[in-house]
């Protein structure tokens, strides 16, 4: 699943620089869609894994929901909001990784456990390896998933208020170091 350091022009970052971007769409769609949320500030924790056999690895990564960027500094308020995401009192989400296993090639299955407004969601998540050294790996992965899942605003289906989308995507280009 997830992680961000894109460039501030709103686009994701190029595929090989580690970051984690979130695309949303409005409801209905507008021709600016998607709309890229990138997050400046994000780590890996912890990270227990064999570079040569994944299988059976863990990662533990966590973002910093304050460092969150649109393009719009309006928007972004409004997502930092208690309205939306509510930074004030959840500033980060963490996501664990575990149950690696082998799928094809240099792509892989696990499963992302992860933890935002203190709700607790575990997905069924796929990556693949873009890179592979002695003591690192370099991985690529994207995810959808729902909002309301995690209380972040209100449904558009009842609330003809609300613009966003409920389904948003997470992609990430992360660099694992074993520690």
């Amino acid at each position: 699943m997830l992680v961000v350091l894109a460039c501030a022009c709103g686009k994701p970052a190029p595929r090989t620089s580690d970051h984690i971007v979130v695309l949303a769409r409005h409801k209905p769609p507008k021709p600016t869609d998607p709309v890229v949320v990138h997050f400046d500030r994000f780590k890996v924790v912890k990270a227990s894994f064999d570079p040569q056999h994944l299988e059976g690895g863990t990662a533990t990564i966590e973002i910093d929901l304050t460092s969150l960027k649109s393009g719009d500094s309006e928007r972004d308020d409004d997502l930092k909001s208690t309205a939306f995401i509510d930074v004030g009192t959840f500033p980060a989400v963490t996501i664990e990784i575990a149950n690696v296993k082998h799928g094809a090639a240099n792509a892989f299955t696990a499963d992302a456990t992860v933890h935002l407004r203190g709700a607790t969601r575990t997905y069924p998540v796929t990556f693949e390896v873009l890179d592979q050294k002695d003591d690192r790996i370099q991985i690529k992965g994207e995810r959808a998933f729902s909002r309301l899942d995690f209380a972040v605003g209100t449904d558009p289906a009842r609330d003809p208020r609300q613009q966003v989308d409920t389904e948003l995507t997470i992609q990430m280009v992360l660099t694992l170091v074993k520690s």
